[in-house]
């Protein structure tokens, strides 16, 4: 039987100053995508944690024509660990972390508390830096936990294999999906789906079970540009963006009204409305113009479309594409060019499977929470977990509602440190 106060204790009695020298260890390697150039300065500086542990290691390294296919600004290799322990177990547990972070571009850094690539800690127990939540924090947890049942002297009762990912913050071929195809994600003898701990969630009391896939679409409208003051020589891409604008504008308002089958959402602020996880429609950036005497001969808007389990890619692709031309057809524009990225799938995991019935007995164990109030919920947030749809996928994490991750001064707490330390362990060791 596993000894829980004997696990809390030695979690509860971890040392600060080791905890923050493994987060300044991490933190202060800038992972940011792109360009994504410093993975093997990442790698090279986590796996002597895993070797100490006896875990074999392995790096795989993206093909660069799957690298191609990923449409943004990239630099060197993309460097993927794969860390392995067999304890003689039947089935296999993998826990998945991305390396890469989002900028803490130049302009927010004077709201930034703290540099953002530096880890810091103050007197309340906050934790700042880009990546404390999303999501270097959780693999600093998995580190301390897997250090902790080794002293211990612990049984996990799965064989272990850990994953530290590249790009994905940009999706489109994110380390992991390459993974899984050249079938790094360890099954089980059994004819259960093979379990996935992906430690980008929150500590909160709460199973996502739903997460939205992402599709950025940009739309060009081209025109001709001449002196604002004889603008009849031209044709303005800005003006000329607006129809199309309109018929967006109406299928967002479509779009939005729809609401997943069985997937809980938010409820709404202010109102408390409660509805089911729904799909987002956003015109998020445009951009046209160089001065203001000359008529601008482009016009660039960016669209993030946020697609729930129920939706078919093919499907959302096509009405994007019918509203632009339904736009097209009310302008003067002299071209109008569109280009999708889909950068994530949608993922739906099941509140019922093995992974996630354990994962509420963990959290009702280490939190004190009785299981029926632990919710499940859809997030409309995206995930690469998206490509692992076939698999027993669980979210949980050591970030809380209030970490603004993608924000400045990203967060977390200490005392959630070790809440998820504690829930790791007590997920790989308890007999539940």
């Amino acid at each position: 039987m596993v000894n829980f106060n004997e696990i809390y204790k030695e979690v509860d009695n971890l040392d600060t100053d080791k905890i923050m020298d493994l987060m300044r260890t991490l933190i202060n390697i800038d992972t940011t995508v792109p360009p994504g150039n410093s993975y093997r300065e990442y790698v090279d500086m986590i796996s002597p944690y895993f070797m100490e542990l006896d875990y074999s290691l392995e790096e795989v390294i993206m093909p660069e024509e799957l690298v191609k296919q990923i449409p943004y600004p990239l630099e060197g290799p993309r460097v993927n660990l794969v860390a392995t322990k067999d304890f003689g177990q039947e089935k296999y547990v993998t826990f998945y972390g991305h390396m890469d972070v989002v900028p803490a571009p130049d302009e927010g850094e004077k709201k930034w508390r703290f540099p953002p690539f530096e880890a810091t800690m103050i007197k309340s127990g906050k934790i700042y830096g880009r990546g404390v939540a999303d999501m270097k924090g959780s693999m600093i947890c998995l580190i301390l936990a897997l250090q902790i049942i080794e002293k211990l002297k612990l049984t996990p009762q799965y064989n272990i294999r850990v994953l530290n990912c590249t790009d994905e913050e940009i999706g489109s071929y994110p380390g992991v999906r390459y993974l899984e195809e050249q079938g790094y994600i360890k099954g089980t003898t059994s004819e259960e789906k093979s379990m996935v701990f992906c430690m980008e969630g929150v500590t909160n009391p709460i199973i996502p079970i739903g997460m939205a896939g992402d599709l950025d679409i940009i739309v060009e409208t081209i025109g001709r540009s001449c002196h604002s003051g004889m603008n009849f020589m031209g044709v303005n891409a800005l003006e000329e963006m607006i129809p199309i604008l309109s018929e967006l504008m109406k299928l967002k308002k479509i779009v939005e009204e729809r609401e997943s089958q069985d997937i809980p959402g938010f409820p709404r602020p202010g109102t408390g409305e409660k509805r089911n996880m729904t799909p987002m429609f956003n015109l998020d950036i445009i951009r046209s113009g160089e001065k203001a005497n000359i008529v601008p001969d482009l016009c660039t808007l960016t669209i993030n479309r946020r697609i729930i389990p129920e939706e078919n890619f093919e499907d959302v692709k096509q009405e994007i594409q019918d509203a632009i031309e339904r736009g097209k057809e009310k302008s003067k524009a002299l071209d109008v060019r569109t280009t999708f990225k889909y950068a994530y799938p949608p993922l739906k995991t099941d509140p019922n499977s093995p992974a996630s019935i354990r994962l509420k007995k963990v959290i009702s164990s280490v939190q004190n929470v009785p299981e029926e109030n632990i919710p499940v919920i859809g997030v409309s947030g995206s995930t690469d977990m998206g490509f692992l749809n076939e698999y027993d996928v669980i979210v949980p994490g050591v970030a809380n509602t209030g970490s603004n991750p993608h924000g400045v001064n990203e967060t977390i707490k200490l005392k959630d440190v070790k809440t998820f330390i504690k829930q790791i362990i007590v997920f790989l060791c308890a007999d539940l």
